[in-house]
């Protein structure tokens, strides 16, 4: 009887510490973002819309991007052992980042990792700050990257005197 309760005191911590990782792991896990409803800045047609998605992926770690059609693009984002893809929808004023698939990131229909999360929430700020200006997010100065790769801005220039 006293040998089964030492064993017991023995194995409790280690018990307590693969539960407690276990619980700690679960943390990770997040309902799943859906962008819906991003609203673009400024005014673009459709092929800039989607250079400034192409940009602003660009800005951000590991997005690759893949044109599916006018209005749609596929992104995807590979770091370590995990793979995630997305489909963005957009049009002239308004885009949608929607889950695609995921490897290693424990998708289970409802619920992910928050790295997916966070790495999609990064992409929609990137989208966001690269429609405002031509050629690159938006400065204090009111100015962009510039480059051969600027999209003109559509409509008078605005003076910020």
């Amino acid at each position: 009887m006293m040998f089964r309760r030492d064993a017991l005191r023995g194995c409790l911590p280690a018990l307590i510490a693969v539960g407690g990782g276990i619980g700690l792991g679960a943390c990770r896990e997040q309902p799943i973002y859906e962008s819906t409803n991003g609203q673009f800045q400024g005014r673009a047609s459709l092929q800039e819309r989607e250079a400034q998605i192409r940009r602003a992926a660009a800005s951000q770690s590991g997005w690759s991007v893949q044109s599916m059609r006018p209005g749609l693009v596929r992104a995807s984002n590979s770091w370590r052992s995990h793979q995630m893809t997305v489909d963005i929808a957009f049009d002239i004023r308004t885009f949608t980042i929607s889950y695609v698939n995921s490897v290693n990131l424990d998708y289970d229909g409802a619920r992910i990792h928050q790295a997916y999360n966070d790495r999609v929430r990064g992409l929609e700020r990137a989208i966001i700050q690269y429609s405002g200006a031509p050629g690159g997010p938006i400065s204090s100065s009111g100015g962009g990257r510039g480059g051969s790769d600027a999209v003109p801005v559509s409509g008078g220039v605005v003076s910020q005197e």
